[in-house]
């Protein structure tokens, strides 16, 4: 998950407001080029880490380097609604000194040059993302903090901005993303944060986090679960009975189970288990009723 230079790393960072810790002792780092899932449940510090990387809050102690200036977009970013796209660029661009380079790879990469003729009021809200993120480039952000970017999206707004933060990725940026849309995380995040109660819980590369978790599985619901469940196990499947059914766990496929309960019981219904960042969010982010340990992967 790291690498000689991070894009981006936090060591002990605390964050207070008044006599409340909101963030305790935070550290991880991300290399570039990749896509970071911040987890946690409501109130967990999610937001507030993204404005003490962004320095929109101090921190109480701590250190946070960033490869460049980050950029944080917050759900509903606005921008002069009578102002042209173009325009709005334009006038971006001189403040920052971009190079015709720097804003001709902006428009290429997030694709609004579709809609530059448009003015702001105009745009749905995928296209004003769009325009959020074209307009951080322009200032030269290498560190993309995405905040619930997907709310207000219809499925083909997601896709298309998905898409375009696997293009952003591909270019070298660093994108962290804060969502409750766990499907979606998990279609594009490389690694994956995860705060409970201000602390941090785990963090590393998806696939290593997946280990710490239970793993998937199917849950089948027969006219005999009882016998179901027997059969699974005589068959050496990890199998667990429960109110919803039979759960298996594992790797088995779908059609090794289908195939040895269907001897035994008529199968009303297989389900696939919870999708792996639902879990590792039940494991990690979970409000819970105790402050977790901090667990870490090296």
């Amino acid at each position: 998950m790291t690498s000689a230079r991070p894009a981006l790393s936090l060591d002990g960072v605390t964050v207070s407001r008044g006599r409340r810790t909101l963030v305790r002792d935070v550290s991880f780092s991300m290399g570039p080029g990749l896509v970071h899932a911040l987890l946690g449940h409501n109130g967990a510090g999610k937001t507030t880490l993204f404005r003490a990387v962004s320095g929109l809050v101090p921190t109480r102690s701590g250190r946070i380097v960033t490869r460049g200036e980050p950029s944080v977009l917050f759900v509903g970013s606005r921008f002069p609604a009578e102002l042209r796209v173009r325009d709005l660029m334009a006038y971006r661009g001189r403040l920052v000194f971009a190079s015709r380079k720097d804003m001709a790879r902006a428009r290429e990469v997030t694709g609004i040059g579709a809609f530059e003729a448009a003015r702001c009021g105009e745009l749905s809200t995928g296209m004003a993302q769009r325009l959020a993120l074209a307009v951080a480039l322009l200032g030269g952000a290498r560190v993309l903090l995405l905040d619930e970017p997907t709310t207000g999206l219809d499925p083909q707004a997601i896709d298309s901005l998905l898409d375009l933060l696997r293009t952003l990725r591909d270019d070298g940026c660093t994108v962290v993303l804060c969502s409750h849309d766990l499907a979606q995380l998990e279609l594009v995040c490389d690694t994956v944060t995860c705060l409970r109660h201000g602390r941090l819980t785990v963090t590393g590369a998806v696939g290593d986090v997946a280990a710490r978790v239970p793993r998937a599985g199917h849950v089948v619901r027969t006219s005999d679960d009882g016998a179901a469940y027997r059969a699974l196990r005589e068959a050496r499947m990890d199998a667990t009975l429960t109110s919803r059914g039979v759960r298996v766990a594992g790797p088995d496929p779908l059609e090794a189970v289908w195939t040895v309960v269907a001897r035994h019981a008529v199968v009303h219904e297989i389900t696939v288990d919870r999708a792996l960042f639902d879990r590792i969010f039940d494991e990690f982010a979970s409000s819970g009723t105790e402050v977790a340990d901090e667990r870490t992967l090296s």
